[in-house]
């Protein structure tokens, strides 16, 4: 029984780096009952998002998720953010927090996300919150979009990662600047729902980055 949570703790840890950036995107689960583990089969996550339809996660590990279409005039109001083209990958990188940002808001109106608060604040309960596991897998979906569209031109969509092992773990979505092969950590647990995630080294978020520490 031991060496069973043992390797359920790892898988839970590492699914976050397993996934690359050019498979279809799979949610970090914690199955703790029959009835979820049922829903999971009969309404899987969207793999491969678009615009049109895609999934999201919530209330903390992925416990729940919802399914996300957005209008005629929503995704374009997103593709605009991207111009005018970006002339450096650090404007790019503006552009891609402005992006997510707004994508977690349209997103919040057709979920319970809008009450998604900073960090793993429960000031509003549970409901619509999301943890970090929740946050890495959503921005990947949101990045996975936005390069499918051809709206990246410095940097490329990579695989989630973690930090802090079994102590203390926290999790990200990733992005690699092209040219330099420069890692990036694109973190949006730090802020509350339609607030621009943190993009900074992963070499540094590695360390422990927090938004005090700029």
């Amino acid at each position: 029984m031991k060496n069973i949570i043992l390797s359920l703790c790892i898988l839970f840890l590492t699914a976050c780096a397993a996934s690359s950036a050019h498979q279809p995107i799979e949610p970090i689960r914690k199955l703790d009952d029959i009835k979820r583990l049922t829903d999971y089969v009969s309404t899987p996550f969207i793999g491969e998002p678009s615009p049109e339809n895609y999934s999201i996660c919530h209330n903390n590990g992925c416990a729940e998720f919802s399914f996300i279409s957005l209008t005629s005039q929503q995704w374009p109001s997103v593709e605009a953010l991207f111009l005018p083209i970006a002339s450096n990958a650090q404007q790019e990188r503006e552009q891609i927090k402005s992006a997510i940002a707004l994508l977690e808001f349209y997103s919040g109106a057709q979920s319970t996300t809008y009450k998604d608060q900073a960090e793993n604040s429960l000031a509003v309960g549970r409901e619509g919150q999301l943890d970090c596991i929740d946050e890495a897998t959503n921005s990947t979906v949101y990045l996975r979009m936005i390069a499918n569209a051809g709206l990246l031109k410095f940097h490329q969509q990579s695989s989630r990662t973690s930090r802090g092992g079994f102590i203390i773990p926290h999790n990200t979505a990733t992005i690699i600047e092209i040219e330099s092969k420069q890692r990036y950590a694109v973190d949006s647990w730090f802020e509350a729902n339609g607030e621009p995630p943190h993009i900074v080294t992963l070499k540094a978020w590695k360390k422990g980055w927090k938004p005090e520490n700029d």
